[in-house]
């Protein structure tokens, strides 16, 4: 992250601009976004860019993960609201599904296209954790078969997350996205 303590006011207000930018472009475009497009919004060069925030990543780690966190964090409090283990568990990748088709920037986190975006590899590590919980209480629960795990779960995303963002993608995707949660119920 970048530290704007003890920059001159103009490099300060350079980095504000950046932030903001930063966040329009990816929400926009996702976090392949190109960098000189949030040089440009930012009315930066793109060398002041790589001087005042470094990489991609650190750039993505400044302004994502808050961003990020609020959305898993309402998304965890719904999914948990919910009387069942099967609800919750439901609540909780349709909600993946909704974000990832709505937000290009988190589709992008939750794909960990950017691995080396530490804190917001982190933010999303806690949203894998609450899935494997919410799979495990649903075994516990026999509403979900046993050979239904967190690597299918993220398989079911990764899906979801890739065909929601291609334009190439047949249209009846999400059709066989939620066949395949469908058929992982016992009940």
């Amino acid at each position: 992250m970048t530290h704007t303590k003890g920059m001159r006011r103009d490099a300060r207000a350079n980095v504000e601009r950046l932030h903001a930018a930063a966040l329009a472009v990816f929400a926009r475009r996702g976090l392949s976004a190109p960098l000189e497009e949030i040089a440009r919004e930012a009315g930066v060069s793109i060398g002041t860019l790589y001087n005042r925030v470094g990489s991609r990543e650190a750039l993505i780690d400044a302004v994502v993960p808050a961003i990020a966190g609020e959305k898993l964090l309402a998304l965890k409090d719904q999914a948990l609201g919910q009387p069942t283990p099967r609800a919750r568990l439901e609540a909780f990748i349709a909600g993946m599904i909704d974000l990832q088709v709505s937000d290009p920037a988190l589709n992008d986190a939750m794909l960990r296209r950017f691995p080396n975006a530490t804190s917001l590899i982190e933010t999303c590590d806690r949203s894998t954790a609450l899935g494997q919980d919410l799979i495990d209480d649903a075994h516990t629960a026999g509403d979900l078969s046993h050979d239904f795990t967190a690597d299918d779960l993220m398989a079911v995303l990764w899906m979801a997350g890739t065909a929601s963002h291609d334009p190439s993608a047949p249209a009846g995707w999400r059709r066989v996205v939620d066949r395949s949660i469908a058929a992982a119920w016992t009940t």
